[in-house]
């Protein structure tokens, strides 16, 4: 079967389908990438890591990386609960999660592979 252009995903349409834009996925990557360092953030799972937003957004901010998310209540018209929209932004410009984590270990001088922070 060939696959045409027109149907392939775009780098951020693969990101949600990864599961991009996670916070709990921040927190572990922020927590191995700056370990002893100022800013390091604890490791959160899904369940905790709401509780724990701010400690993430400064673990973020420490990398020069300002980070928001933005909840639209019920996902709009034809949704049946909100959705949350994740906000990465490096000197004013928004950029894709995969590009903060780039900008982040480029600031630290550490390349991690996903199995390093994942587990």
């Amino acid at each position: 079967m060939e696959l045409k252009n027109e149907n392939k995903l775009t780098e951020d349409e693969l990101e949600q389908v990864a599961g991009g834009g996670q916070l709990d996925q921040d927190s572990r990557f922020l927590n191995v990438l700056l370990r002893g360092r100022e800013g390091q953030c604890g490791r959160y799972g899904s369940w905790t890591v709401k509780k724990h937003r701010d400690e993430i957004v400064r673990a973020w901010a420490s990398v020069g990386v300002e980070f928001s998310d933005t909840v639209t209540p019920y996902g709009g018209p034809h949704a049946c609960k909100p959705s949350k929209s994740f906000h990465y932004c490096i000197n004013g410009k928004e950029v894709s999660q995969y590009e903060a984590w780039v900008h982040a270990e480029q600031v630290v001088g550490k390349h991690l592979k996903r199995a390093d922070w994942d587990w």
